[in-house]
């Protein structure tokens, strides 16, 4: 995608140069939304950021009360299990991406049949049910009969299939990332859990043995873990899941995650996703399909947030 002018980035304080073009376009809408909800700015930050105190005191970076209800809970629930919700960035940075989690499948917590119907209506093979919608979630962290390495989806749902049988459905949410992450962290990361990783790949016959070093390497190792995640969940023994999938999602226009994805493709032994159950998506998709099947203000406003369609410069 082209980079918002320079000007423009300027006048709302999105102008970090750093930013690929697609993250300095989001960081661009996060800073709209808060000028036009009349949102206080941190003091020296980019136009993304609220003040702590009132971020965390008002919650003001969720669109309706039962997601900011949800948010709460969670963020205490997470400081006894180990989930890695990150305080202050869930409450005072608009431009990441786990609010973002939690304002488009938030409500789906508190209304499973919308959520039936949501999910029924982007995966119509798959899903007749829905029934739970959990986040940060992990079957076992450092858990040998998993990954072992703490991984956990952004989201998890558990559904009944067609037939009734119970599935799951592990979602990664992507924003603005632009996948560079820490080359040395993720080396260290292959060599205390590469044994395992390649035990969970070895069984499910999905990565040609020519492929597996690239797929240690960023950007792919991300994507590839949370795959062999949603593996182990399928082949293990000790889960009730007769099937399931991993979704990565993260918008259309963020050039970073598609270029990975496709790689991430080419390294697979089949393209057929009901085999190698790796599904990307687009997170415009998802935000279209709610706001077809939920006219509220709240789902107008969130496609408005992340997608700015009807942003002009």
């Amino acid at each position: 995608m082209t980079r918002p002018p320079l000007e423009t980035l300027r006048k709302y304080r999105a102008d970090y140069s750093p930013d690929t073009d697609f993250s300095a376009f989001g960081r661009l809408l996060q800073s709209i939304w808060r000028e036009k909800k009349l949102l206080p700015l941190a003091d020296g930050k980019l136009g993304n950021f609220l003040p702590n105190e009132f971020a965390k005191e008002t919650r003001a970076n969720y669109l309706t009360d039962n997601i900011k209800t949800l948010v709460q809970y969670e963020v205490l629930k997470a400081r006894n299990d180990g989930k890695l919700i990150s305080e202050p960035r869930i409450w005072n940075n608009l431009l990441s991406s786990q609010p973002l989690c939690f304002n488009l499948f938030g409500e789906f917590h508190f209304d499973l049949k919308l959520a039936s119907k949501y999910f029924h209506k982007l995966f119509p093979d798959r899903v007749k049910e829905v029934t739970s919608v959990q986040f940060e979630y992990s079957p076992g962290r450092g858990n040998e009969n998993f990954t072992g390495d703490h991984s956990a989806f952004d989201v998890f749902v558990e559904y009944k299939n067609l037939t009734d049988k119970l599935g799951f459905i592990g979602i990664e949410v992507k924003y603005a990332e632009s996948l560079k992450d820490d080359k040395e962290k993720t080396r260290h990361t292959f060599s205390k859990r590469g044994k395992r990783y390649l035990e969970i790949a070895n069984e499910s016959k999905l990565f040609p043995e020519l492929s597996l070093e690239k797929l240690k390497e960023v950007p792919l190792q991300q994507i590839w873990r949370d795959h062999l995640l949603a593996l182990s969940l399928v082949q293990s023994k000790t889960m009730n899941y007769e099937e399931g999938f991993f979704v990565y999602l993260f918008p259309s226009k963020n050039d970073q995650c598609q270029i990975a994805v496709d790689t991430y493709i080419e390294h697979l032994a089949t393209v057929d996703e009901s085999k190698n159950i790796f599904y990307p998506r687009h997170l415009d998709l998802f935000i279209k399909t709610l706001r077809q099947m939920n006219s509220a203000d709240w789902t107008l406003e969130l496609q408005e947030r992340y997608l700015g369609e009807q942003l002009t410069y």
